[in-house]
């Protein structure tokens, strides 16, 4: 696994530790991090990959790393490096390669008109920037590499699951967030994954709405999301958080669920649940 000491990485490798031996490869330490060292390394990689079964690449440059790192940068992490992982993973016989990339890649797809955008697979990305463009680029060197060398790859469309405040939290775990436990989930279930040569899933958290509520989310969702969650304003004033004015997206996640088995178990109203000295539904 890379990015091992990461957020993710850390609870990827935590989920599948009590099963499976993970080598964790990192910049920096980590509890599951077991080399340190730059996965664009190819001598750091010749002695990590023999005998390994599945590769789970997390380790990126990150939209936050947009004003730190040119664009040769991203190009050389998100993209050359990976094509050389791709490479030794393929030299190594590797089994299995996990991509993990962004729902960011949707880019200006997901900028809605009249109603919110319904965003499945089928959207076609419309990147925005250097780290839209790259990973873009490189769950198609992963589907290249699953056609040619048949190195049986999933790439995960993650949401949000960074740490943020707690309303924005509660807010995107609507239509557009996810905890990190079920991200990492879908990780082992793609890792542990036998029948799909090469797919995209979008992972996020669950939600009930169906695609004939977009109009309703983008224009007035207030109405729909009393709907939905009866208690919702009650438990929202009790925070002093207001409820939204628009919803511009909902991330669907009927894909993942069908075809990799993915269920979330962290959602909106466990969310709300966790939370303390709140009123819960």
């Amino acid at each position: 696994m890379t990015g091992s000491s990461g957020q993710l990485g850390n609870e990827v490798a935590r989920q599948l530790s009590s099963h499976n031996q993970v080598i964790g490869l990192d910049l920096i330490p980590g509890k599951y991090t077991n080399h340190l060292g730059d996965f664009g390394n190819l001598p750091t990689l010749a002695g990590l990959l023999e005998g390994v079964e599945t590769v789970i690449h997390t380790a990126s440059l990150h939209a936050r790393h947009l004003n730190t790192h040119s664009k040769e940068d991203f190009i050389r992490v998100n993209i050359s490096s990976l094509l050389q992982l791709l490479e030794q993973c393929v030299r190594n016989e590797v089994k299995r390669f996990v991509y993990t990339s962004t729902t960011s890649v949707y880019g200006f797809a997901m900028v809605p008109t009249d109603q919110a955008v319904w965003v499945t697979e089928k959207v076609t990305p419309q990147p925005r920037d250097i780290y839209d463009v790259t990973k873009i680029a490189a769950e198609n060197l992963c589907q290249l590499f699953a056609l040619e060398k048949g190195l049986k790859t999933i790439c995960l469309r993650t949401s949000r699951f960074f740490p943020e405040p707690a309303r924005l939290l509660a807010l995107y775990r609507l239509y557009r967030g996810a905890d990190v436990r079920d991200i990492a989930q879908a990780h082992v279930l793609a890792a542990s994954n036998r029948d799909i040569d090469f797919d995209i899933f979008n992972i996020s958290a669950n939600h009930p709405f169906q695609e004939s509520d977009m109009a309703a989310l983008f224009s007035a969702p207030q109405p729909v999301l009393r709907q939905y969650f009866p208690g919702i304003e009650k438990i929202f004033q009790s925070r002093g958080w207001p409820l939204p004015q628009t919803i511009d997206r909902v991330y669907v996640t009927r894909h993942a669920q069908e075809r990799l088995g993915y269920q979330p178990r962290y959602n909106f109203e466990e969310f709300i649940k966790s939370l303390p000295d709140l009123t819960t539904f």
